[in-house]
């Protein structure tokens, strides 16, 4: 007996489901929600299948006003998880990115309570993200901006530190003074020392090895040996001593932060599967949105009502799908469609099944949203060939172990798909094979769609009320990919073979030999399918001329709108036009009356001007009044105090400008700026001050600031300006502004950290620094600073 078929991952696999999880897949937004798409767990019941639904439905809500659920920043931490709880010490790097995941996942959770009346199931899915927040707190403060152990949470590694650096001074200091001095003399080959081996050494002469301290190495001539001075060999040990105490410090630190993540390993693997769920529902969400998918109902009677379907993996694909409508239920529980090879058969066949499986996963199909589609349980499908080389099986043999393996299984609940059942053996036999395995699996109550030629099978659906038939169209010899229920389909072998160019004289022979009733029947059929497609024609040519009269029809009401608008625009145009034109008239009038007061014909301006007014009145127009003059601007002198507008601070005019600006001092800061920029503390414009008849006095200049001849100072968060990861033209934007930040707060010197990288980054930052309006001096920071990886910069007071 043949070994049995592996009827599920066949299935999946003729349906094409794996290039749907890998769709899905990248939707993700974590490595760990990818890996779950992937492996397209479904379903166990329709509430379940709801459930993912209604989380999609969510998703979707939330994205319409701009909300993004903020899952992305969990990494996939699970693997340092695990090997945590097996006592594994985890390394800085990876204490930090499981430190920024538990405060990710804590994030995620506060947000999604925030959101939980408007999705109530996504906070559901949220509720087991409960982070320790000593652990999280811990892990965050543990870790400096610059990857270090903090020595602010540990403050015995900032002793360790500083007595390195000091040693290392030490060091350097001593081998300063040995190389440039005059203490060895001639006997150093170069003026110069290096580090070998973890030790300090200077290159000597071949013939003064002896007695200056311990060897080290060599050069390949030979003639120069590096010797690690005497001087130096006790402060050397000092530092080895101090390098590995900080190293066992660190080292036990990381061990009682690992040891900690691992005792709560458990419930973080608990919070990283329920982040998993959340984004496999953005995923979902996202796929949906891809496929212009909608949202079934779902419910557990066995139905599959499909409007306006669409294959989702050829829409994937990018392709002009024929969307069709599709119907079981537990009236009719079989649909044999029929119709001519490459007519579309199979992929309403898919696509039925497609939508069943869709649905256990929780992605939105690519139907209308009126459609229904049960939960099946249990998703059968016999598509495409199978041989066996194996166990010698023909393609009929294999068909028939599948066929077996699904009468073994269908049942309530089930969705069988059967492709050209009953194909590569006699025709008449294979038809009544096809015809008993069909009738089996609708008596076992189960839903079926078949794909056919065979005549018993077409002739089932007008004997037997469960089965409904369904045939691909055909125009013009053409199929068209649509389904048209309650129609048999013909084959149209002898078009599609003319279609393929086989010989004509072939094609007319194999109609001859077609017995005669078989020949007429097939011709009535093919004139009738032709015939229906006419009708389909006209009936689609009226649709179109329907659908142009009515976008006609709303054309022109839109064209009457705008002229109704632009009308009324243009009546208030006209008479704002004439109400402007008669205050003219009016301020004219009122000039003369002045001018007139002793003139004898004042009484016939009077006249003119009552005549205005009463046509005015006529009109019904009302004059706004004219506006009442604001205050006067105030003439600026040097001491003023002033608010500058665009900022809305206050300052000082210190110094006029004889370019109209004024110099202005707010806090620590002078701007240039013109009058119309500022304002007097009550909001009264400025004017420029009167010409002085006397000569002018001006300010005594102020005593420059002290500066410290050492540049340097304390290096923290505040005065950091962090460039790492910034592309160079936007690194010296943010350059500029930290700069101008540190002038306007009262701080004299500020860290720029660049890291080493390519050295691009900080190249461009220094060469960029003299160029700077603000930057008086800088320099690379020392070792004990940050190193070369960090710029320190004075700015002006």
């Amino acid at each position: 007996m043949d070994s049995p078929v592996d009827l599920d991952a066949r299935t999946l696999t003729a349906l094409d489901w794996p290039v749907l999880l890998d769709a899905l897949a990248g939707h993700a937004r974590t490595l760990r929600g990818a890996a779950a798409a992937r492996r397209g767990e479904l379903a166990q019941d329709a509430r379940d299948a709801r459930a993912r639904l209604a989380a999609v439905q969510e998703v979707w809500s939330l994205e319409e006003v701009g909300e993004i659920v903020p899952v992305g920043a969990v990494h996939d931490v699970g693997a340092l998880v695990e090997a945590t709880s097996r006592g594994k010490v985890l390394e800085g790097h990876q204490l930090q990115d499981l430190g920024k995941t538990l405060v990710a996942l804590d994030q995620l959770r506060g947000w999604l309570d925030l959101k939980e009346e408007v999705a109530p199931r996504l906070a559901e899915l949220a509720a087991p993200l409960v982070v320790d927040p000593e652990l999280r707190e811990l892990l965050a403060e543990a870790f400096d901006e610059v990857g270090q152990l903090s020595e602010k949470r540990f403050p015995e590694l900032g002793e360790l530190r500083r007595r390195i650096v000091q040693l290392r001074g030490r060091i350097r200091r001593t081998l300063e003074d040995l190389v440039h001095g005059d203490g060895l003399g001639g006997q150093l080959q170069d003026r110069f020392y290096t580090e070998r081996n973890g030790r300090w050494v200077v290159p000597v002469k071949q013939t003064y090895r002896r007695g200056l301290g311990i060897v080290h190495g060599r050069s390949q001539s030979g003639e120069t040996v590096f010797v690690e001075p005497a001087q130096v060999v006790e402060a050397t040990n000092e530092l080895k001593e101090a390098e590995f105490g900080l190293e066992r410090e660190e080292r036990r630190i990381l061990a009682g932060l690992s040891a900690m993540v691992g005792a709560q390993a458990d419930g973080i693997s608990v919070c990283l599967e329920a982040a998993e769920e959340i984004d496999l529902a953005c995923a979902r969400a996202g796929l949906g949105e891809a496929l212009d998918g909608r949202i079934p109902r779902v419910l557990d009677e066995g139905v599959v009502l499909l409007k306006t379907a669409r294959h989702p993996v050829l829409q994937l694909r990018g392709l002009d799908v024929v969307a069709n409508d599709l119907r079981l239920d537990s009236r009719v529980s079989c649909l044999v469609l029929t119709g001519p090879n490459a007519g579309g058969k199979t992929v309403a066949l898919k696509t039925v099944g497609l939508a069943a499986l869709m649905v256990r996963a929780g992605i939105p199909i690519p139907a209308d949203d009126t459609s229904r589609v049960d939960f099946f349980g249990t998703v059968l499908a016999d598509i495409g060939d199978l041989q066996t080389v194996q166990g010698d099986l023909s393609t009929f043999s294999a068909h028939l172990t599948v066929l077996r393996e699904v009468l073994a299984r269908a049942g309530a609940g089930s969705l069988v798909l059967l492709d050209e059942i009953g194909m590569g053996t006699d025709p008449a036999q294979g038809a009544a094979l096809a015809q008993a395995v069909v009738e089996a699996v609708i008596e076992a109550q189960a839903r079926v769609v078949v794909t056919t030629h065979y005549a018993a099978l077409k002739g089932l659906g007008a004997r037997d009320p469960r089965v409904a038939l369904g045939a691909v169209e055909v125009r013009g010899g053409q199929p068209t990919y649509k389904v048209v229920h309650g129609l048999a389909g013909e084959s149209h072998a002898f078009a599609v073979a003319r279609r393929l160019g086989l010989a004509d004289d072939v094609i007319d022979r194999a109609r001859e030999v077609m017995d005669a009733g078989t020949r007429e029947l097939t011709e009535l059929m093919e004139q009738l399918s032709e015939e229906r497609g006419t009708v389909e024609e006209m009936r689609d040519g009226l649709a179109e001329e329907r659908r142009l009269l009515a976008a006609e029809r709303r054309r022109l009401e839109t064209r009457i709108s705008e002229v109704d608008a632009r009308r009324k625009k243009l009546q208030d145009e006209v008479a704002q036009g004439y109400q402007a034109r008669l205050r003219g008239q009016e301020r004219q009038l009122k000039k003369l009356i002045a001018a007139l007061q002793t003139d004898p014909n004042l009484r016939d301006a009077g006249a003119v001007l009552g005549q205005v007014r009463g046509a005015r009145q006529e009109l019904g127009v009302k004059l706004a009044p004219e506006p009442e003059p604001g205050p006067a601007p105030v003439a600026v002198v040097v001491g003023d105090p002033v608010r500058v507008k665009a900022l809305g601070a206050k300052g000082k005019v210190v110094r006029l400008l004889a370019s109209g600006k004024v110099e202005v001092m707010v806090g620590r800061m002078k701007m240039k700026v013109g009058l119309h920029e500022l304002a007097t503390p009550r909001g009264q414009d400025l004017a420029a001050p009167p010409k002085p008849k006397a000569k002018p006095v001006s300010l005594p200049p102020k005593a420059p600031k002290a500066r410290p001849k050492h540049l340097g100072g304390v290096r923290t968060g505040a005065n950091t300006c962090d460039l790492r990861g910034e592309r160079v033209e936007a690194a010296l934007d943010k350059v500029d502004a930290f700069l101008d930040k540190l002038v306007f707060q009262g701080q004299d010197v500020g860290f720029i950290l660049h890291g080493h990288g390519t050295g691009a980054l900080k190249t461009a930052v220094r060469r960029h620094l003299p160029s700077s309006r603000v930057a008086r001096r800088w320099r690379p920071a020392n070792p004990e600073e940050g190193g070369d990886a960090y710029t320190i910069v004075e700015v002006e007071g």
